[in-house]
């Protein structure tokens, strides 16, 4: 989110060689930010800094004119590197194990290091042979889906503190009680630098979150029941080729897809023109209309937008499927409205064209349609003041990085954020439980507060954290509003 994690690592591996701790230092990142690193290293700092990826021939010229210096001979000098920091990639760690396990680095620094939650993941054995005196784990979500995770980083920075998983989870795997996340934020402070954007920027401009509940349409309900009850014949009927015959083998991710348009069922397009009894003329011209009237979401995203538009506000809309944003892409076209799209099929130079086409001051792009996890975590589209969440994400922290992506530090406009949800549907339950961990991150991170911003932020009281743990996030606020507005 910009605040200097990448920064503030580099200055730490210049206070090492300011003691006397030459390195080697090893930077582990994402492949997306490695030349970020090295364009870092290279504007604040004079260490040697050398990027260790590519194909199998580039890194064994890297290992063979890069690593040792040489005695007259043209042997290898062990010990004697010729870099003091290396950047490569999580993959680079797995393929070259043998080569960098033999290196005995001084400092270790894992970006995005929520990659490790999982203790039996390959990326985590070949960390394990490697030789490290220091590890620093850099990460916006160290807590994502439950305690269990975060022993699992925590075991890996202290393992002798944290040697056993099962007392851990005896311990803090039930959090309920406000002396337990005490007792666990006390674990945590010592080992844990937390920096929070109001941190950064003091006038950064608010975030307003507004949850909307959406009927299902007459189509939605029918399909909701039939997929529920395995109705084949109902799904395919009006199918008119076998290639569109639906799937129920995932019968979760049938209802999610019912829940934001019918339409991405197999079939079911097929299904809702036979019953409309069209011609093909008109099937051509009709279809926007019945597109838009098919699907709840898509019918207010349809009131919504105008006024959006009128009020001189440009969207980011965000979806985790990309079946989803080809639909939003045929409703946009049909409204003639100006747009750009960012999934994991747009190539990086398209993306940065995209954003850059978006982002001008003089630009008429109304809309930009983005796959939640796609265009990587740091691009910046700040020129966006409103953001729809077409559908969630079973992991709130990824819905939070969308939304990072125009509320953080150069957002001038107030950001108004809608998240839709299907009424009474399996995706209600969804959002319930993401709900269940955003909660818990609150609970035992959101009230860290070092003693410099202690003043600035208040503690959360004993009931707010235990409601925290068993209401959830937006449990919690929600219930707040309710009993505010019966007042």
């Amino acid at each position: 989110m910009g605040l200097g994690k990448t920064i503030q690592s580099i200055s730490f591996l210049i206070e090492m060689q300011r003691y006397g701790v030459r390195g080697p230092f090893l930077v582990i990142a994402p492949l997306s930010t490695i030349s970020n690193w090295q364009r870092e290293f290279e504007t604040w700092s004079d260490i040697n800094a050398v990027v260790y990826h590519g194909s199998a021939s580039s890194r064994h010229l890297i290992q063979e004119y890069e690593f040792y210096f040489r005695d007259e001979h043209g042997q290898p000098i062990p010990g004697l590197f010729k870099f003091e920091a290396m950047i490569t990639t999580y993959e680079i760690i797995i393929a070259d194990n043998m080569q960098l396990g033999a290196v005995p680095w001084r400092c270790v620094v894992i970006d995005e290091a929520h990659r490790l939650k999982n203790r039996n993941c390959k990326l985590m054995e070949g960390l394990n042979n490697l030789s490290m005196e220091h590890r620093i784990l850099l990460t916006g979500t160290p807590l994502q889906n439950n305690v269990d995770e975060l022993f699992s980083l925590l075991n890996f920075l202290e393992p002798s503190q944290f040697p056993s998983q099962v007392a851990f989870l005896m311990e803090f795997g039930n959090l309920i009680t406000e002396a337990q996340v005490e007792k666990l934020k006390q674990l945590l402070k010592p080992m844990m630098l937390r920096r929070l954007k109001e941190d950064v920027e003091k006038n950064i401009a608010p975030k307003e979150e507004t949850i909307i509940e959406v009927e299902l349409t007459t189509i939605q309900k029918k399909l909701y029941r039939a997929i529920l009850e395995r109705n084949f014949a109902f799904l395919s009927k009006g199918v008119t080729s076998s290639a569109n015959v639906p799937n129920l083998m995932n019968t979760m991710m049938e209802l999610r897809k019912c829940c934001n348009h019918p339409f991405l069922i197999n079939g079911a397009e097929d299904k809702v023109l036979s019953e409309n009894n069209l011609s093909l003329v008109e099937k051509t011209t009709q279809h926007a209309s019945i597109m838009i009237d098919a699907s709840g979401k898509l019918v207010l995203i349809h009131k919504l937008l105008p006024k959006l538009k009128s009020g001189g506000h440009k969207v980011l809309v965000f979806s985790q499927m990309v079946r989803c944003l080809d639909i939003l892409e045929d409703y946009l076209v049909h409204m003639r409205y100006p747009y750009e799209r960012i999934d994991g099929r747009v190539r990086g130079n398209l993306r940065q064209a995209a954003i850059d086409r978006f982002s001008k001051p003089d630009s008429d792009r109304f809309v930009f349609l983005l796959c939640t996890r796609a265009g990587g975590l740091g691009i910046n589209l700040t020129a966006a003041d409103t953001v729809i969440i077409f559908d969630s994400d079973w992991n709130p922290q990824n819905d939070i990085q969308a939304q990072a992506r125009c509320h953080r530090i150069g957002q001038s406009k107030s950001v108004k954020v809608y998240r839709l949800i299907t009424r009474n549907s399996y995706e209600r339950e969804m959002f319930d439980r993401a709900s269940m961990k955003l909660g818990l991150d609150k609970a035992v991170l959101q009230s860290m507060n070092t003693k410099e911003n202690a003043s600035n932020n208040q503690s959360m009281s004993k009931g707010e954290i235990e409601d925290l743990l068993r209401k959830g996030a937006y449990g919690a606020i929600m219930e707040e509003e309710n009993d505010d507005s019966s007042k």
